[in-house]
């Protein structure tokens, strides 16, 4: 993991030199243009947090040294042995916000350069936050119900990746992050027949999607656990 966050950072530090303005803010509000950094910055940021978080949660984050030891001698995890409520909900939580709070400082940088409010990046941080999480919940389920080495949840995951960060682009934009991010660089509305905001209706979705997740894991922690006692 400390490979990977490592990574994580070195890559949104490079997005950001990338994109970083060849001129003055000045400059791009007297041509009524905005700086792009924000948006590349932070979709970079909201795919890695949220694939890295899908594979923490599937339990896929191990060196193949570690994985063969696990294979070979069905070592059991503190989150099969515990209620999904008590550790592996806290432990999805708190590695959530700490990558995100590791790769913070570049998407402050990148916000300011672009002129971006505090409202709107605050929107922004909590769409790749949630959607991090939605993730990580997601991958843990495919590992409670699949298994630690079966290709189905392997597939599903990424599967799940890819419908929710660019399917949806194309018969639910309002609920995509990507579009949403992209719309509050522009200042644009995306238009959804409803009288509340874009941003309400995905944070509503994704919160539902996150409770139910949740409740569901619970569920098959509890189910895999008494299948353990009774075997």
């Amino acid at each position: 993991m400390l490979s990977i966050t490592f990574n994580c950072v070195w890559i949104i530090g490079v997005v950001l030199m990338v994109f970083w303005p060849k001129k003055g803010l000045s400059n791009f509000i007297g041509e009524n243009e905005i700086p792009l950094v924000f948006l590349p910055t932070f979709v970079a940021t909201l795919l890695i947090s949220s694939y890295v978080n899908l594979r923490c949660g599937r339990g896929e984050m191990y060196p193949e040294d570690i994985l063969y030891k696990l294979k070979s001698k069905e070592i059991t995890t503190f989150e099969e042995e515990n209620d999904f409520f008590s550790y592996a909900l806290v432990e999805s939580l708190l590695h959530t916000m700490l990558l995100l709070l590791l790769l913070l400082p570049m998407l402050v940088v990148s916000a300011s350069l672009s002129g971006i409010s505090l409202q709107v990046f605050a929107k922004a941080i909590s769409i790749v936050f949630t959607s991090s999480l939605l993730c990580r919940l997601f991958g843990f389920l495919m590992y409670a119900c699949c298994g630690k080495w079966s290709w189905v949840g392997y597939l599903s995951i990424r599967l799940f990746f890819i419908f929710f960060m660019f399917v949806t682009v194309v018969f639910a934009p309002f609920v995509n992050p990507i579009v949403l991010i992209n719309a509050f660089y522009t200042g644009e509305e995306i238009l959804a027949r409803s009288p509340m905001s874009t941003y309400a209706i995905y944070m509503m979705a994704v919160t539902v999607g996150i409770l139910f997740l949740t409740l569901v894991n619970q569920a098959m922690a509890r189910r895999n656990m008494h299948r353990e006692k009774t075997t």
